[in-house]
């Protein structure tokens, strides 16, 4: 299916659904404003950080720009608002190509103080408009009470119905996907040539042709032991001062991209041919459990429930793997999984990489709450059809979560020579972006989406 026809149809859902939304929050006679936000400067500087605009208008407009605006009226057709100001110093250019641009009403500003008059000319009162977003103050400048700005009841309906994603939502994740896999292709090839984390960060950006600023997260570029930090942050390079290459023998590397703003997250583990036998077979372990979870989900099925059975694999195969001793219930029981897997099986993926919504229970802001031995899980919901969501099991050498079984009362059921063997190696994660679609569960990181699917 062509893509204008994808946007066309997920826009006239979104106006269904919103305008059902604004029903049945009892504002269905309003008017809504959606902010795409504002830059945020550095303390003390005329530097601004990299922006971000706000999910719920990047699901009208797949424009990631400062001080834009839509509006949304019933029985009208959407309203874009952008600021573009006369300024020489930035490109203030915006392309409009027909696929997405002839599904609005179009009509530039010169600046967010026009906002007003614009409003005026669309006819809306300011008793009659819901402002959505950052910066209570320009709400208030547009005669915006305070319950008129990022009502509660709204947003967390807006916040539950994100997880249902639209054909044309699908293929920007896939599209997102299939990018961030050429990515990871260069990545693996420059880390078996020997290349540091900044050389394997750079082959990453460069295959997929994008700017740090375009990523939808800080790359995770970690070699051996730095892979046991969940969200290493760093990319260390070879200097004149270091005279000898480290041995690459693990390389984890968790990064995505964007496609109209939608996010991939997909995580590897890769090992060199000479690394430690036990680990190379803990790898394929791990990428056996991580497919039998995929193989487990159906619509219905709880997160939790499948975060639980994510464990007991994982109990069993450090057991397979003489990593532990004893038994998988007595694993399970003494929580000593959650020592090698500390994080969540996954979360829900959309315009955020931790999409929203997914520990609301139902869309009228009840929450459902994690399991208090499981407290990082972001996922509670049931899933179901039209959810896109990630896969993410891992097994890792933490220290500080080792050190404290190493000194407790279950130190004997782990087999630490081994353990201390493998502790310079990391860890291990594997992440698939997981879409639950009409015929069944696809892998988008698996399988690529065909046009027409």
């Amino acid at each position: 299916m062509h893509t204008e026809s994808l946007f066309k149809d997920h826009i006239n859902q979104q106006q269904r659904e919103w305008m059902d939304a604004l029903d049945r929050c009892g504002c269905a006679d309003h008017a809504v404003l959606i902010y795409s936000g504002k830059l945020h400067y550095h303390f003390a500087d005329d530097h601004a950080g990299t922006f971000r605009a706000w999910g719920h208008f990047l699901r009208w407009i797949p424009v990631d720009r400062p001080d834009f605006f839509v509006l949304l009226r019933a029985g009208h057709t959407p309203q874009f608002l952008p600021v573009l100001p006369n300024d020489y110093w930035h490109d203030q250019h915006l392309d409009l190509p027909e696929w997405w641009a002839s599904a609005f009403d179009i009509r530039p500003l010169l600046s967010v103080a026009d906002l007003g008059k614009a409003l005026r000319d669309a006819g809306v009162r300011a008793d009659q408009l819901i402002f959505l977003g950052e910066d209570e103050q320009l709400a208030a400048t547009l005669g915006c009470n305070t319950d008129q700005v990022n009502p509660p009841k709204l947003l967390t309906w807006l916040d539950y119905q994100r997880a249902y994603k639209t054909d044309y939502e699908v293929h920007c994740l896939a599209d997102a996907s299939a990018l961030a896999l050429t990515g990871h292709q260069a990545a693996h090839e420059c880390f078996l040539a020997g290349g540091d984390e900044y050389a394997i960060h750079m082959a990453y950006l460069q295959a997929c042709r994008v700017l740090d600023s375009e990523l939808p997260y800080n790359n995770i570029v970690a070699l051996n032991a730095n892979g046991a930090i969940l969200h290493y942050q760093h990319k260390k390079r070879f200097t004149a001062t270091h005279t000898h290459k480290p041995d690459n023998q693990v390389l984890l590397i968790d990064a995505g991209c964007r496609w109209h703003s939608y996010c991939s997250d997909i995580t590897r583990t890769w090992c060199a041919p000479h690394t430690q036998a036990d680990f190379q077979a803990l790898l394929a372990g791990m990428q056996t459990l991580q497919l039998a979870i995929v193989d487990e989900i159906r619509v219905g099925t709880s997160f939790v429930e499948l975060h639980k059975l994510t464990h007991a694999k994982l109990a069993q195969l450090l057991i397979d793997s003489r990593l532990c001793f004893g038994s998988a219930e007595q694993l399970l029981a003494k929580g000593i999984t959650r020592a090698f897997l500390p994080h969540g099986l996954g979360h829900l993926l959309g315009l955020q990489v931790h999409d929203v919504g997914g520990r609301l229970a139902d869309p009228y802001g009840n929450f459902a709450p994690p399991p208090p031995e499981f407290p990082t899980l972001r996922t509670t919901r049931a899933i179901d059809e039209r959810m896109v969501f990630t896969i993410e099991p891992g097994l890792y050498f933490i220290p500080v979560l080792l050190d404290a079984l190493r000194s407790g009362a279950d130190a004997g059921l782990l087999n630490w020579p081994l353990i201390n063997e493998l502790l310079p190696l990391g860890g291990i994660r594997i992440e698939d972006n997981i879409w639950v679609g009409p015929q069944g569960v696809h892998n988008l990181t698996r399988r690529p989406l065909m046009q027409g699917s």
